[in-house]
């Protein structure tokens, strides 16, 4: 049989990883490269087909082999419809027609979806949630995504902005957010939050692995930023449990690397505030596939809607 070959797309305001994964999930390249200049949509197009065929030749594989492409995206998008609805970090792409554009420059399959839902599906198929039917997935950098996994499948709702975790309300008339509302998760627990937080603590700027460094050491100051943010996400993370009741709760991202300081709070405040019958089972851990995550569930996606499983 001939082998069939599925490229997974990151996008991200300042670079774009892909991924090359074969019919069985194995990951076989990949590679990353500049998002300056997409808002030009036909420069994004000729900059994508460029790397996959450099992927390609230096693999000694051919385009015929090519059977699909995902790209995961950091807003929502019309999954049915392959519809681009919002995009903060790259301008003029609202309201695209993606999928639709990109066949014209590959003549196979192109799958988008929001990059949080590709995060969890891989960690669902190849991850920390493997082996689960239910499962939210979270992700923590700048800001915070979610993913609902129902049935071993991405729910995405009606409107296509379901698992906006980082948008429930935790703190009543909190400090507004940029979708609207005031009080959200993500005022609290995104990097520029966390960022503020250790800058009033030590009076001084300093990166979240440097805070997550002195937390190692047992310093005090550090340890409460992570158990503050724990605190709250683990808020957050409860009311989604007394709804959708999954099995696990995965976490990653860029913040998830804090490690025990903060995965303990969470740990802790699910125990006080999940149901009980809920606490008893439900598993809290770090996400497993790290930077690959995003890249990899995107080629997924590609590789199940033209109808190969894990």
């Amino acid at each position: 049989m001939a082998q069939r070959l599925f490229f997974g797309v990151d996008v991200g305001g300042t670079f774009t990883k892909i991924a090359l994964v074969d019919e069985k999930s194995r990951l076989l390249a990949k590679s990353k490269f500049s998002s300056e200049g997409f808002s030009n949509k036909a420069f994004f197009a000729k900059t994508l087909r460029a790397n996959i065929l450099s992927i390609l030749s230096e693999h000694k594989l051919a385009l015929r082999h090519l059977k699909g492409i995902g790209i995961g995206l950091p807003g929502p998008v019309d999954f049915d419809k392959g519809i681009v609805l919002s995009l903060t970090n790259i301008k003029g792409w609202n309201r695209f027609p993606l999928s639709a554009y990109l066949r014209r420059y590959f003549s196979v399959p192109v799958f988008i979806d929001n990059d949080a839902n590709c995060m969890g599906l891989a960690e669902s198929r190849l991850g920390a949630a493997r082996g689960t039917s239910y499962a939210l997935c979270l992700t923590l950098g700048t800001g915070v995504g979610g993913a609902l996994i129902l049935d071993r499948q991405i729910y995405r709702s009606s409107y296509f902005l379901s698992a906006e975790v980082g948008h429930i309300p935790v703190v009543l008339d909190g400090p507004k957010c940029s979708c609207g509302g005031r009080g959200c998760l993500e005022r609290f627990v995104g990097n520029r939050a966390l960022l503020s937080a250790a800058r009033r603590v030590f009076k001084k700027d300093m990166s979240l692995e440097e805070v997550s460094c002195l937390a190692a050491k047992g310093d005090l100051r550090a340890l409460k930023i992570w158990r503050d943010a724990g605190n709250i996400i683990g808020l957050a993370v409860s009311g989604v449990l007394n709804v959708f009741n999954p099995e696990i709760v995965v976490i990653g991202g860029g913040v998830a690397e804090a490690g025990d300081a903060l995965f303990a709070s969470i740990r802790r405040t699910v125990t006080c505030h999940a149901m009980e019958q809920l606490k008893k089972y439900v598993k809290v851990k770090k996400a497993a596939l790290g930077n690959d995550a995003g890249v990899l569930g995107a080629a997924l996606l590609a590789k199940e809607q033209v109808g190969i499983r894990v």
